[in-house]
């Protein structure tokens, strides 16, 4: 009874993930991609060759641990800013116009990068949260044995990280198209 409530547990985790993983793949793609803006070859190079130089600086601040978060927002909002302002010089005014009209504003105060990063750590803060709480309901489930209540929290523990390194993986895979 109890290892089918554990493969129940681990079966609906792995589901929520890979049905969560669909939406944010749909929701954004590289601007490089979208056949309506009618980019050039030299538009594409460009915008790829620009993505090559934002991203590490991108990379860099995130992994800084001498900033604090809140000036790692500032640093990647400012960041966030030239890149914008650079895209839109490489787009004719057509080609913005198009853009807004379909996808939203490209102004420097959007970012459809901040809004999947936003989304992708909130997930993996509700997947922290739903852990912390399947720990404790095993850890306080007195009719469990010693050695069972180890089973279920390692099985748990093995679950939650396949899904975080999952998210992780999701989220470096969408922030890379853009």
């Amino acid at each position: 009874m109890k290892k089918t409530l554990l493969l129940l547990l681990v079966s609906i985790l792995t589901m929520s993930a890979y049905s969560q993983n669909s939406d944010i793949e749909s929701y954004y793609k590289g601007i490089e991609s979208y056949q309506d803006l009618h980019l050039s070859s030299d538009q594409i190079a460009r915008i790829k060759k620009l993505k090559r130089e934002k991203g590490p600086q991108f990379a860099a601040i995130g992994k800084d641990r001498s900033l604090s978060g809140y000036e790692k927002g500032e640093r990647k909002r400012a960041l966030a800013q030239k890149y914008r302002a650079e895209m839109q010089s490489i787009l004719n005014r057509g080609q913005v116009n198009t853009w807004e009209k379909r996808y939203g504003k490209l102004t420097p105060d959007y970012s459809m990068k901040d809004a999947i990063s936003d989304d992708f750590d909130n997930a993996l803060d509700a997947l922290e949260r739903r852990y912390e709480a399947d720990k404790k309901a095993i850890e306080n489930n007195r009719y469990l044995g010693k050695e069972e209540r180890k089973a279920q929290e390692k099985a748990l523990k093995n679950a939650y990280k396949i899904e975080k390194d999952n998210l992780k993986a999701r989220k470096k895979a969408a922030k890379g198209n853009f």
